[in-house]
């Protein structure tokens, strides 16, 4: 019985030795692929910080691909600000007719007698980044489309150099802000939901939308 022992447990050593031996091999590069319970080598990276003017450090901020959707009727917002009427781009012509101002805290329903009931949201324009302080909206007898769009060619002065973010609405897909009048100087593109213009934050002189 002693012998039958001994043996058990030298047979039972010789089987654990032989599988942390296997183990081993496993884990040595060059080694079986993907063995089962092998142990994988894990390499280790040290990332370096991105540095202000190296690729990578500015992050465009996501676009939308869609509209804000149509937005008929007053808007219902509350606080202080300008509403504006525009008409579509004429053929022929480059920039909107637009209406005198209406600035009043609380409801703006029509604007010269005309009511806005039946007219579009087609841009908002903030003081702020990331739409803080709504200073005015702009409103249209229609939808952007292949054939009707709208642009300012000069802003008043209670809003000149002021815009650093913007909205369109009513199938105005892309909106464009220039630094100087007449849609002229540097400029910046982007989808209809624009949290700031960058460059051109408070330097804005006109702009316009297009479908």
């Amino acid at each position: 019985m002693g012998k039958k022992r001994v043996l058990s447990v030298s047979v039972g050593l010789a089987l654990l030795v032989g599988l942390v031996g296997t183990a081993v091999v496993w884990a040595q590069p060059g080694a079986e692929k993907n063995p089962p319970h092998a142990v994988s080598w894990v390499r280790q990276v040290v990332l370096e910080p991105i540095r202000p003017g190296e690729e990578g450090w500015t992050v465009e901020p996501y676009q939308a691909d869609s509209t804000n959707g149509i937005v008929r009727g007053p808007s219902g917002e509350t606080e202080y600000r300008c509403v504006v009427l525009l008409e579509p781009i004429q053929p022929g012509e480059q920039f909107s007719k637009a209406s005198e101002p209406v600035c009043s805290r609380g409801a703006i329903d029509s604007i010269n007698g005309v009511s806005l009931d039946s007219s579009y949201l087609i841009a908002r324009f903030y003081d702020y980044t990331n739409y803080g302080n709504l200073l005015v909206e702009y409103y249209g007898a229609s939808p952007c489309s292949p054939t009707a769009s709208y642009g300012i060619p000069d802003l008043p002065d209670n809003l000149d150099n002021r815009f650093a973010s913007g909205c369109v609405y009513s199938n105005c897909d892309n909106l464009y802000v220039y630094d100087f009048d007449h849609h002229q100087g540097p400029s910046h593109h982007c989808g209809p939901n624009c949290w700031s213009f960058y460059a051109l934050n408070d330097e804005v002189s006109s702009w316009r939308t297009t479908d």
